[in-house]
């Protein structure tokens, strides 16, 4: 991705002091996406998007006192999306909003496609069911981003991540650990995080787990997971999905990728959910990336669903980076 750097020095109105020199990073990218699902007993879609162009803005700048400081903002043709801060130093680093330091590097996810989604292939089930259970595939963590977060710095390959968030309706808690080193001729990675979400209501709190295991070997990676997501204490989500996911760089220009996954509920015995997955990814020049996914899931017929479902998605991604 090619980035323009800027030079730029704030001004300090009161008295006229400068303060000092910050670096400023524009960067952005463009897809174009044809999508194509299919759900089996109901309408499958054809869909060619084309309004996908996103950029970012970021600044950094190390203060008198040696600490680094840095924001970003994600916007898109639909306005401002994304935006942190984050403040760094011996001491480790304090992150602000999702784009500032978060759990993102401690929960894992085994969907190493470069693209997925879920096709809306619930249409007549029970309207409680859907809005919970079948958003979440198994191959997903569902590990949220704090509002503040401290990220410790690494110490003999342990680090570890606490976070905090505050809605004024809901407050969450949020926990990380990881642990690298190498085994074998591999590079190992363990980790764990966890959230906690007291919305107030029993029926609506939430609990969400991720442990997983990513190991590195020449050209391949292999990642290996376990998530959780439990709402509430009598409402009928406790989903557990457990899979594994290979990503293989198979030349510099061309990487291959493939994941499976199986869920079940803890409150719904019968529920089974199976979600699979493979990809493509060739440069076809530096900053010019064509991606080809095609996912597949399969809902098993339970008490709450009244019918055994199967759906299917390909996406085919253009994606240029400026």
């Amino acid at each position: 991705m090619r980035k323009v750097l800027l030079a730029t020095t704030a001004l300090v109105a009161a008295g006229g002091v400068s303060a000092a020199s910050a670096d400023v990073s524009i960067s952005g990218g463009y897809e174009a996406q044809y999508l194509s699902t299919d759900v089996s007993g109901g309408t499958s879609v054809n869909l060619l998007n084309t309004d996908n162009l996103d950029y970012s803005i970021s600044f950094s700048s190390t203060l008198d006192n040696g600490m680094s400081v840095g924001a970003t903002v994600n916007t898109s043709e639909a306005g401002t999306e994304e935006v942190g801060a984050t403040v760094s130093g011996d001491f480790g680093t304090i992150g602000f909003a999702p784009l500032g330091e978060s759990m993102t590097g401690f929960a894992t996810a085994v969907d190493v496609t470069p693209d997925e989604g879920t096709p809306t292939w619930v249409t007549g089930q029970n309207a409680t069911q859907n809005a919970l259970e079948y958003q979440v595939l198994p191959a997903d963590e569902s590990i949220g981003d704090p509002d503040v977060t401290y990220t410790s710095p690494a110490m003999g390959g342990f680090s570890f991540a606490v976070g905090r968030g505050d809605s004024g309706a809901a407050e969450e808690t949020y926990y990380g650990v990881k642990f690298v080193t190498e085994a074998a001729g591999a590079n190992v990675t363990l980790k764990y995080a966890s959230m906690e979400n007291d919305t107030g209501t029993a029926t609506t709190e939430v609990s969400a787990q991720s442990l997983g295991v990513v190991i590195g070997l020449g050209n391949a990676t292999i990642t290996m997971a376990q998530n959780e997501k439990d709402t509430g204490n009598t409402v009928t989500e406790s989903m557990v999905g457990t899979g594994v996911g290979v990503s293989f760089a198979a030349s510099d220009n061309l990487t291959l990728t493939a994941y499976t996954a199986s869920g079940d509920d803890d409150k719904d015995t019968a529920y089974e959910m199976t979600d699979t997955g493979v990809g493509v990814s060739y440069t076809v020049t530096p900053g010019m990336v064509l991606h080809v996914t095609h996912n597949d899931q399969d809902l098993k017929n339970s008490a709450n669903v009244t019918t055994s479902t199967s759906a299917s998605r390909t996406s085919v991604n253009l994606n240029i980076s400026f």
